[in-house]
């Protein structure tokens, strides 16, 4: 899978969506974080976007993500699936989130359309 451009904005809703995901179930298991370090060593995640990431509410960054680009949108769905996939459990909160973010910035729709096209 290539690595999609993101700006630093968007880059820091992304620390915020997957902080987020890895929190969300009250249990933050290693393996998540240790997904979490390597994204955002592929992204080049510096230590500012970081820290807005880690300080962005999770509503403005969902509000960042629904402006992002169709391409943008599925690589960041992708990577919160990564961080559920992380700690090899199925946790209905993580999917739950997973839902309600694909919905609300329209992940859910463009990957029904791709599935169409294929």
């Amino acid at each position: 899978m290539p690595i999609i451009d993101f700006t630093e904005t968007q880059k820091a809703a992304i620390v915020s969506l997957l902080i987020e995901m890895i929190n969300i179930d009250n249990e933050v298991h290693p393996n998540e974080c240790a997904v979490f370090d390597t994204i955002c060593v592929e992204y080049g995640i510096c230590d500012d976007t970081f820290n807005l990431g880690r300080s962005l509410n999770s509503m403005v960054a969902l509000d960042i993500m629904k402006k992002m680009g169709d391409m943008q949108k599925i690589a960041t769905a992708q990577l919160l699936t990564r961080v559920i996939d992380a700690d090899a459990k199925d946790d209905d909160k993580e999917i739950q989130l997973l839902n309600i973010i694909c919905k609300a910035t329209g992940v859910d729709t463009l990957i029904n359309a791709k599935g169409e096209e294929e």
